[in-house]
């Protein structure tokens, strides 16, 4: 009998508490109907072209099927768009943000203007990995990236912050290269203009998606040699291409370069504010993974001229933040030792 009782009042407990969080998801699944929702993009171009292009499709794959729009926040490279997001955006899963990956690194980096802790963000996911690749003219005194411990050349791009200077900074202060480096150039096309007219011999780092893109006449004839590429592995396109990674002799080295170029390789993190509840994050986690799936988004992708590579998870993503927050004190003060000798005019 005693044994009886016990099996009715545990059928009992099933039958309150299951069907409570069925009931419980049930409500979460119907939190975006007839809701919108924001994505805050910290910057234009390719950061405002995915978004958009999410905003499209994404909704599909979301409970609820919400409106997406999309609302520009640029400045600092998109630390004024994490410090919206971490402050004063709603925290119910109503705005995300799709921002640089700079702001993985700048608590670090920049601590005096970032009002966010990259660990109790929600990260949803990363869209892509963008390699990011230097070169010479064909004319350049050059050949491969060991021959500028002995000859000088120059590598122009926009300024301190633009990975363009900052890798050929490290470059030179890091590893011995005869960097001459000329800051100064509005854009990077304005950069690539000066490359063509012979004003420069080289840009350090420039995007290697956009490069072929943009400039396909610069690799097919031969107009341009490829030296390095930047990234914690070899991109497939280009295997023979030495990483800059590889020059790097000690602890110290790689994990100053580490900071880097963790915001290639997390070039386009999406963000939800700290606390969303954790059906709705696991939500747009979910969504975003299936929408990078899909055949309508990367069909629209194409026609902009824009794809995805090597996405990662919001869970992949998140450790990801927390390694990054967790770099020792030594490289972060010799980076920004470096960055602040470079402002000062260490050129």
């Amino acid at each position: 009998m005693i044994k009886a009782g016990f099996r009715t009042l545990f059928a009992l407990m099933i039958l309150i508490v299951v069907p409570a969080r069925v009931l419980a998801q049930d409500a979460d699944d119907n939190f975006y109907k007839g809701k919108t929702i924001t994505i805050i993009v910290s910057g234009g171009g390719g950061y405002e072209s995915f978004a958009r292009t999410f905003a499209r499709h994404m909704p599909n794959y979301i409970a609820g099927h919400p409106n997406m729009i999309v609302q520009l926040m640029p400045g600092a490279g998109g630390v004024v768009a994490g410090n919206y997001l971490f402050n004063a955006a709603p925290r119910d899963g109503t705005v995300i943000g799709g921002v640089h990956g700079n702001v993985i690194t700048a608590p670090l980096l920049s601590p005096d203007a970032t009002k966010f802790d990259t660990t109790k963000f929600s990260w949803i996911g990363n869209a892509s990995r963008s390699t990011y690749v230097g070169f010479v003219w064909n004319n350049a005194p050059i050949q491969t990236l060991t021959d500028a411990k002995t000859i000088q050349v120059s590598m122009g791009g926009t300024s301190i912050g633009g990975a363009g200077i900052d890798m050929a900074m490290l470059g030179r202060d890091l590893f011995g290269f005869k960097f001459k480096i000329i800051a100064g150039y509005k854009t990077a096309d304005e950069t690539e203009l000066a490359l063509e007219r012979g004003e420069i011999d080289g840009m350090f780092a420039h995007a290697w998606a956009d490069l072929k893109t943009e400039k396909p006449d610069w690799l097919r004839d031969g107009k341009i040699r490829l030296i390095v590429q930047h990234g914690f592995t070899k991109d497939p396109d280009v295997p023979d291409v030495p990483l800059l990674l590889d020059f790097a002799q000690s602890d110290l080295e790689r994990q100053i370069l580490g900071l880097e170029v963790v915001r290639q390789d997390v070039a386009l993190p999406y963000v939800a504010p700290p606390g969303i509840p954790a059906g709705r994050l696991a939500n747009l986690r979910q969504a975003f993974q299936a929408t990078l799936k899909d055949p309508d988004f990367l069909a629209d992708l194409k026609q902009q001229n824009l794809a995805i590579n090597q996405p990662m998870t919001g869970e992949d993503l998140a450790a990801e933040v927390a390694k990054v927050a967790g770099t020792p004190a030594a490289p972060v003060k010799k980076l920004q030792e470096l960055l602040a000798n470079f402002g000062a005019g260490g050129q």
